[in-house]
């Protein structure tokens, strides 16, 4: 695969602009909040988040949910970064692809409510939900045409979502794809999460002997791919390259990942297939995991590295960001770019005790890679959804 990434930009408990991200990455001081006066839930109290800076969060519009103000803030950084005006979109064959769990089916809980209890219920909100896609909102929201897809696969929502606009580009659908995703905290996935007993009320641990579940996070991220050509002609900056794309499915169980990674592992190979020729481990400087720091997840993920990517370094970037569901691959995939071009890896926060069934420690200090070679960013969900992007940075070789 040969897509151009021109621009990314990032919204997370990190911060809401790129300098703010990249600092913040390797600073290793953020921890999990309580969501009290946000979500109303009787486990406020005791369950944390990783939430949106507070002056991101107070700028949403009455019409718009959280989650497309992540989008749009995210959008504006990363047009800009790109040079991209309303003149140049306007001029490309533009595609939009956006994963997400929340706002595509979350954000209609007040509807819902009242509905069950037989009220004169007003449809707007319904008739909202049957029209709405997020991915035609970018689109109408720039005031371009264009072809749009709104990509659901649960956490690995935000990796298809890039994973597939690459495709767009690589088969000359577009000239130009954004793709990302983006979702935000909302009561049915906080409230899911805590009775599932995947949710913890401290700092999650991912990998650690100690781990015991994930903390929820929010936030959105995009990439701005191009074509090669596109990209050439008009002198556009390079961030990256979406190198190769992996998905499968392993219809294992509803919410457990298959105890070998049989998914995983295919999608690895997949994506490792498209991206490289021979001798992909003398490439692959580390590989960002999914790493929720649930008890299943975590081991299933070791096993496969293990297996695949023996003494390649991995890192866990929930610690810093919490889950952050139908974003989280397009949130990773981001911090993974920036990885690749500050040279240097991000240590997994919170990390303590090696879990000796693992044999797996993820990297544990800031730790420097050349910045030639490419990264791993992989994501798993429920019903088996197993997703990998392999990315080169701007120096990539």
């Amino acid at each position: 695969m040969k897509t151009v990434v021109s621009a990314i930009s990032c919204i997370s408990s990190l911060g809401d602009n790129l300098p703010q991200i990249t600092h913040n990455l390797y600073e290793q001081n953020l921890k999990p909040s309580l969501p009290k006066g946000r979500l109303n839930s009787v486990f406020t109290s005791e369950y944390p988040v990783f939430q949106a800076p507070p002056t991101l969060l107070s700028q949403k519009k009455d019409n718009e949910s959280f989650s497309f103000l992540f989008l749009r803030t995210a959008l504006a950084e990363a047009l800009k970064n790109a040079g991209l005006s309303h003149s140049d979109l306007k001029k490309a064959r533009i595609g939009a692809i956006i994963g997400t769990s929340v706002d595509a089916s979350f954000n209609y809980f007040d509807f819902y409510k009242s509905w069950r209890k037989d009220e004169n219920t007003p449809l707007d909100p319904l008739h909202k939900y049957i029209r709405y896609s997020v991915s035609q909102e970018v689109l109408n929201f720039l005031k371009l045409d264009g072809i749009s897809q709104t990509i659901v696969t649960a956490c690995a929502s935000g990796t298809d979502a890039i994973g597939m606009g690459a495709s767009w580009i690589e088969n000359d659908f577009c000239d130009i794809v954004i793709a990302g995703g983006s979702d935000e905290l909302n009561l049915i996935p906080y409230d899911g999460f805590i009775k599932l007993m995947i949710a913890v009320k401290q700092h999650c641990k991912p990998f650690d002997k100690n781990r015991k579940g994930i903390n929820l996070g929010e936030g959105a991220g995009i990439f701005i791919l191009e074509s090669a050509d596109f990209a050439a002609a008009r002198k556009a900056p390079k961030v990256g390259t979406i190198l190769g794309y992996g998905s499968s499915c392993d219809g294992y169980h509803i919410t457990s990942p298959h105890p070998e990674g049989l998914g995983l592992k295919r999608s690895i190979n997949f994506a490792l297939k498209q991206a490289f020729a021979s001798d992909y481990l003398s490439k692959i400087a580390f590989i960002n995991a999914h790493a929720t720091a649930s008890i299943d997840n975590d081991a299933v993920e070791a096993k496969v590295y293990n297996c695949v990517f023996p003494s390649v370094p991995v890192n866990a970037t929930k610690s810093l960001t919490g889950h952050c569901l139908g974003a989280a691959g397009a949130v990773e995939a981001c911090l993974t770019l920036i990885s690749l071009n500050e040279g240097k890896i991000p240590k997994t926060n919170n990390f303590s005790t090696p879990d000796e069934k693992l044999n797996l420690i993820p990297v544990s200090e800031n730790t420097p890679i050349p910045s030639h070679k490419a990264a791993v960013s992989s994501s798993l969900s429920f019903g088996g959804c197993n997703s990998v992007l392999i990315l080169g940075g701007a120096n990539y070789e």
